[in-house]
């Protein structure tokens, strides 16, 4: 089996398409940044997503979430804040969250930043992570939608995305193994 067809059968089951519409924020997910606290391939792709997500009216604010990780110098969130604004959007638009390590803190930490006053999110991250990604942050609480980023790196270096697919199969496990062990200790 070549590998394109190994990984588009593996990324089935987790990309997720939804129409445009309106909502109260956008979200970017962190990833690490590149040698030199430089955006890597993976942030550049959802700067600029979220960049056009937030000119087509998407949102009007752009929360950007991500610590500060394996060795860097910066968090990801305040780097993907200024090319957010080299990209148009209006540094008064953007919201840093600067302390999550994981998805699941994006989730709690961008909750407890915004509290009540948005609902619902679009959440802009590779496409093999939007469906887990959505689980996590409608559990915290969001009516959360995923933008699919359609030119994505992950549809073009099927090797890399094979390795993404392997890891985020064991991010589902372990998420739902803590599910259930939550409904244990009830």
């Amino acid at each position: 089996m070549s590998l394109t067809r190994l990984a588009s059968l593996l990324e089935r089951p987790l990309v997720v398409r939804e129409a445009l519409a309106p909502c109260d924020a956008i979200v970017v997910l962190g990833a690490p940044l590149a040698p030199g606290d430089r955006l890597s391939t993976v942030l550049d792709e959802r700067v600029r997503a979220a960049a056009e997500l937030f000119a087509r009216g998407g949102a009007p604010v752009v929360v950007v979430t991500g610590g500060q990780t394996r060795g860097a110098g910066r968090a990801e969130a305040a780097v993907m804040a200024e090319a957010l604004v080299a990209r148009g959007v209006p540094a008064a638009a953007i919201t840093v969250e600067d302390r999550a390590l994981s998805t699941i803190d994006n989730a709690r930490f961008v909750r407890a930043l915004v509290g009540d006053r948005v609902r619902s999110v679009w959440l802009v991250t590779q496409p093999f992570h939007g469906r887990r990604a959505r689980r996590v942050f409608r559990a915290a609480g969001f009516d959360a939608h995923v933008w699919h980023i359609a030119d994505s790196v992950q549809y073009r270096d099927r090797r890399r995305t094979l390795r993404w697919l392997v890891r985020e199969y064991a991010s589902w496990i372990a998420l739902l193994a803590r599910r259930r062990d939550r409904q244990l200790d009830r």
